[in-house]
């Protein structure tokens, strides 16, 4: 039998990780003669929640047994409580794992829960209805929701390798040599992504804190991740193991579905009413349809642009949703295209007929008096049109969201690649 298996909520704010747990369950699976069929799947939920996990995603694993259903899902639950009280210590913190698992076929149901819970808020009684239509075995608490969301996940994915530390470097300062990762970073370019920041000419791909994961590098090729690991060099340790999660991570999820709510992800066409720089930098954009905008100095390029915006330019915005005491709600903007600008002009007194110098308005209505000679005169003012310093184009913010797609990312499968990479990395790690 096929079964589907979906987990989440197994860190805390000073130990362990999810995606941890999830590589030490897939040894125990393979001692209980349990089979992975695929690469596991890390799922990022919707960004905008305020009550988040501190990665905010859930694990999917797809696994072939003989053994009932029953009897796997008491084998995870038993490997969770196992984690979360005696590695992460997830509970002290207040943490609410859960896990579910649900037979292969019934996995397509649970696809608009994972699109809502991608987009929107879930309620309990929205998981509970599922729960029925799915006959799904569940265990835990509020982790259930991560866990059936990411058995639903269907669509374009990227590929993350996470690698894990011996639990002795914990705590430890993690260090990489940064020139190694930008040469990996620059070979494999474009098809690896949100690596490094060129800018502040820093790494992003180091975890924080005491959980067990060193970095995690991001692309869309599973063969070039592992080439990372030889050419990555890190500095006074040695990585324990890793595992290359599936992911919805840069693909635009969060817009499968976008909405007008508090929490949701805004995408639409907006025309510009007014743009506000305010003190440090940053600018508020105001709408002909009453939105207001914001747009962080921290998205570095993104605020530029914002900032050279008029009335009447047309964009298309993507940004959360989120409440504000002061403005009511506001959109978070990450991304911003611009369609049309309007025409930036300058109206000016005419120049005189007879001396050729400027003039003053008599009053509204009364025409025009040349300052040197005095010549009297009507006519229209002169229109002076200037050139924008924008162009018509995406743009996006420097620091990318999990969920935020790179604007030059594209997806492609090689599954006989993928099966290959998959059975390298299962035969390492279940030896090791």
């Amino acid at each position: 039998m096929k079964y589907i298996i979906g987990i989440d909520d197994h860190d805390s704010p000073n130990r362990g990780c999810t995606t941890h747990f999830a590589t030490n369950l897939i040894k125990i699976f393979h001692k209980d003669g349990i089979k992975l069929l695929d690469f596991p799947y890390l799922i990022r939920l919707n960004p905008n929640i305020p009550w988040k996990t501190r990665g905010n995603a859930s694990i999917k694993l797809i696994v072939e047994s003989d053994k009932d259903i029953e009897e796997i899902a008491d084998i995870v639950w038993n490997a969770s409580l196992d984690y979360v009280n005696n590695v992460s210590q997830g509970l002290k913190y207040g943490r609410k794992p859960g896990m579910a698992i649900v037979n292969y076929e019934s996995s397509i149901i649970l696809e608009n829960f994972y699109t809502k819970a991608v987009s929107d808020v879930i309620t309990q009684g929205f998981m509970e209805k599922y729960i029925q239509k799915t006959n799904a075995i569940v265990r835990g608490s509020r982790g259930i929701i991560g866990s059936l969301a990411a058995i639903g996940f269907e669509g374009n994915y990227t590929f993350e390798l996470l690698t894990y530390r011996k639990e002795e470097n914990w705590e430890k300062k993690r260090e990489i040599d940064l020139d190694s990762l930008i040469a990996f970073d620059e070979k494999f370019f474009p098809k690896v992504f949100a690596n490094v920041d060129y800018t502040k000419k820093r790494p992003l791909i180091l975890s924080h804190g005491g959980d067990p994961v060193f970095y995690g590098i991001r692309g869309i090729d599973p063969e070039i991740l592992l080439k990372g690991i030889d050419m990555i060099q890190i500095k006074d340790e040695e990585i324990e193991n890793f595992m290359i999660f599936k992911s919805n991570q840069g693909t635009d999820a969060h817009i499968i579905k976008p909405g007008d709510k508090v929490y949701q992800t805004y995408y639409g066409k907006v025309t510009i009413k007014d743009v506000e720089i305010i003190p440090g930098g940053d600018v508020i954009l105001r709408t002909e349809n009453g939105l207001t905008i914001f747009v962080y100095k921290e998205t570095g390029e993104l605020n530029s642009m914002a900032k050279l915006l008029l009335s009447g330019d047309e964009i298309v915005v993507l940004g959360a949703i989120k409440p504000s005491s002061k403005y009511g709600r506001i959109i978070d903007a990450e991304r911003i295209e611009i369609l049309s600008l309007s025409n930036k002009v300058e109206y000016k007194n005419p120049k005189c007929p007879i001396c050729g110098h400027s003039s003053e308005s008599i009053g509204k209505n009364k025409g025009y008096r040349c300052k040197k000679c005095g010549y009297k005169f009507n006519s229209e003012k002169e229109i002076i049109e200037f050139p924008r310093d924008i162009c018509l184009g995406t743009y996006q913010t420097r620091y990318y969201r999990h969920l935020t797609k790179p604007i030059f990312l594209e997806f492609y499968n090689d599954y006989k690649k993928e099966t290959e990479v998959l059975n390298k990395i299962l035969n390492i790690l279940l030896h090791n």
